[in-house]
């Protein structure tokens, strides 16, 4: 596929991102690609002509600035518009990047030459919302919403049947991405991204019973408070909040119609890609 018009988007916390972008622009341009930017990045550069106010709706490709939490931002224009998402990493892991800065030129140059694949990964959503905007690539967590130190009591089905009970800090409802992220923190286990599943991990529970348990990818998990219904929320990739309390005491999570697209170049070892980025968390 050729690209018409590609979108980029930046984080404006990462200022070393700018020289990238300038870059970037130079080589589209070069290559004769229509380009569409965010509002940030058009202030910042001068660039006013090439500020997107679609929100890169009519754009082919979004290549984004940033870290994985630039990415996870970057879907709410993605998934709505069906967007390939390249990442050129500014962060300092960058699970969901394909580039690094220092390899960027070549490797753009590839993919505008049609040498990629598209890597397609689930997405979660939750019932009674809209699935365009309320959505999670990485997990949805079920915690406490005030700082008050105080145990929190959920019960979780899947299709209705009960899976087990907790009392502690909350649940992590992660998808096979977000197996490396926070659940991975809670003590959840390394899920490959080929598998389309749930990964339900207990965050600090207090029984011995509760470990983290993994569903299938059609199942339909509810998450249900239990005792003391005040100050729950369920938060969406740490972005978007659902409150949970006496009137809204249970969500329901289920995979998503739609899923995030990213671009990858060659053959990805998806194992040395995590001992690398994992070994770089230690330190």
């Amino acid at each position: 596929m050729s690209f018409r018009k590609v979108g980029i988007h930046w984080n404006s916390s990462k200022e070393r991102g700018l020289e990238a972008a300038r870059r970037l622009i130079q080589l589209l341009r070069t290559r004769g690609v229509r380009i569409g930017i965010n509002k940030s990045l058009s202030e910042k550069l001068g660039e006013d002509e090439l500020y997107d106010s679609s929100q890169f709706a009519d754009c082919e490709m979004l290549i984004v600035l940033g870290g994985d939490g630039t990415i996870l931002r970057a879907l709410d224009f993605a998934i709505p518009a069906d967007l390939p998402i390249l990442g050129i990493n500014l962060g300092r892991l960058g699970f969901l990047s394909e580039l690094e800065v220092d390899d960027m030129e070549c490797g753009l140059g590839s993919v505008l030459d049609g040498n990629y694949a598209i890597d397609e990964r689930m997405t979660m959503c939750v019932e009674g919302f809209d699935p365009k905007t309320m959505f999670a690539l990485n997990e949805v967590v079920i915690n406490r919403s005030t700082p008050e130190v105080r145990i929190l009591s959920l019960e979780y089905l899947a299709n209705g049947t009960a899976v087990n009970r907790i009392s502690g800090d909350g649940l992590i409802v992660a998808s096979s991405t977000g197996s490396t992220a926070y659940s991975l923190s809670a003590g959840g286990p390394v899920v490959s991204p080929s598998l389309d599943c749930f990964v339900l991990t207990p965050i600090c529970p207090h029984m011995l019973n509760v470990r983290p348990v993994v569903l299938s990818a059609s199942d339909r998990i509810t998450i249900r408070l239990t005792g003391d219904r005040n100050g729950a929320h369920a938060v969406l990739d740490g972005r978007k909040i659902i409150e949970l309390d006496a009137e809204r005491s249970e969500i329901t999570i289920r995979r998503s119609e739609r899923n995030a697209k990213f671009i990858r170049l060659g053959d990805r070892n998806y194992f040395a890609l995590l001992r690398g980025k994992l070994s770089e968390w230690t330190h």
